[in-house]
This record gives structure tokens, C-alpha cells and sequence, in this order.
């Protein structure tokens, strides 16, 4: 039986095919808005419409299996929660997405906790600005 088979069934829920294909399908995946999961599911799996994978990804990210993610974009990105803790830089010209790991980041929170006694369960942080490569091109325009 699969971790997620588990988890379902231990809450009550039944893992039907749907969710078995949008489970691997995030598998190694990061940062898929539900219409980049839906394209790529849908051609092996054409039983599987717009709303079975946004359902699914809700009832995922309701249980702990996803993390939704907010890049400012208008819509959500999704990944698993079972991949490791990191954060983003968000390039607000070119909508790139970097991920870090920084223990400065880590200490902060910790540093929150200490100082409210806010216990957090997970963090994410994201920062917003320029990417290295936009931030050239506007150095070069600048010329």
C-alpha cells in the first residue's frame, strides 16, 4: 500500500484512480499550478476534467500531502509536502522562481518562537525582487 493510499484510507477516503494519477504526477514536480497538472494528466487519462484535479488538490493540501503555494501570480502552485523545506525568490519582471535553502532562515523562525511563543508547524518565506538574469538587462539597457 502506498504513503498515500495510507493516509487516505486512514482518514476515510478512497484512493481512486484520479488520485492516484495526480499523486504520481506531483511526484518530483514543483511549483504546478492545477492547469499545468491537468495538461499533463489529461492526455493519458482523458476521464480526468479540470475540476477532479483542482477537487484532489484540495482535499490533498487539506490533508498535509501538498503544500499551495502563493506566488502572486493570481492562482496557486502546488508541490508536495513531503519535499524538503525551502523557500522562494520570485522575479517580479520574468515570474522565475528560485528555490533556497538558508539557515539564517530556520534561526529566524526559531527567533519568532522564542520571542512569541508562536510554535509554527511549517514556514515558507518568499522573497520578491529581480532575478540575476533580468537585473543585468536592465543594467545593459541602462547603457
Amino acid at each position: 500500500m502506498s504513503e498515500l493510499e495510507q493516509l487516505l484510507r486512514g482518514r476515510g477516503y478512497r484512493l481512486t484512480n484520479q488520485r492516484r494519477v495526480i499523486g504520481r504526477e506531483l511526484e518530483g514536480a514543483r511549483h504546478l499550478s492545477a492547469e499545468e497538472l491537468y495538461e499533463r494528466v489529461r492526455g493519458a487519462n482523458p476521464e480526468i476534467g479540470l475540476s477532479t484535479v483542482y477537487r484532489t488538490l484540495d482535499l490533498l493540501h487539506e490533508l498535509g500531502v501538498v503544500r499551495k503555494e502563493d506566488f502572486g501570480e493570481g492562482y496557486s502552485r502546488y508541490e508536495l509536502a513531503t519535499e524538503r523545506v525551502h523557500h522562494h525568490a520570485r522575479c517580479r519582471e520574468c515570474g522565475a522562481v528560485i528555490e533556497f535553502n538558508e539557515e539564517l532562515m530556520e534561526y529566524l523562525a526559531l527567533q519568532v518562537e522564542r520571542e512569541t511563543g508562536f510554535v509554527t508547524d511549517w514556514h515558507e518565506i518568499t522573497l520578491h525582487g529581480r532575478c540575476a538574469s533580468c537585473q543585468r538587462s536592465a543594467i545593459s539597457g541602462q547603457l
